[in-house]
């Protein structure tokens, strides 16, 4: 697990709420707190769609919905003339960009064997952190998807000019 402070706040939320940085990534669940608290559920509801919708989900395994499909709902919750108490967000890597990322020469997993690579973005008392986090379908007694997963993530804050500070 990796664990990052973001210094620049007010760049960071730009390019979460304003910006399309994370939008390929799922949104498993996110809560804000402003003057009340509002809690999303990215989990879709197959049910809602029509039937051909429904078969394109099922066909793509696809279970949450994309960033950039809640980015401007989320926006608009925390705009306005205060900063929000807090906010939570809970990131998934979708399944094809962690197939590409396991396919590394002599990785030890397959990417059926992953169950997320998560990225959890919390802001509270006017500290932002972000930390990592894997989840695996069977015991694995290695820590290489931690690591492969804690190293692309400070690539992407990097490559996306995210500057932070490792926390201890």
């Amino acid at each position: 697990m990796l664990a990052l402070n973001i210094g620049d706040i007010k760049d960071f939320t730009n390019k979460l709420f304003l910006g399309e940085v994370f939008d390929r990534f799922f949104l498993t669940e996110a809560t804000i707190t402003t003057f009340n608290t509002f809690s999303i559920d990215g989990r879709l509801r197959t049910d809602y769609f029509d039937t051909a919708e429904q078969e394109l989900l099922t066909q793509s395994g696809r279970g949450f919905s994309y960033w950039k499909e809640l980015r401007s709902l989320c926006c608009s919750i925390v705009r306005g003339k205060h900063t929000p108490l807090g906010f939570r967000i809970v990131f998934q890597l979708p399944a094809d960009q962690i197939a590409a990322l396991v396919s590394v020469p002599d990785f030890p997993l397959c990417a059926e064997q992953i169950q997320g690579f998560y990225l959890n973005i919390q802001f509270r008392n006017r500290t932002l952190l972000c930390t990592t986090g894997t989840s695996l379908k069977t015991f694995f007694p290695g820590r290489q998807a931690d690591l492969l997963w804690d190293d692309w993530v400070l690539q992407f804050f990097r490559q996306n000019q995210i500057p932070f500070r490792l926390c201890d």
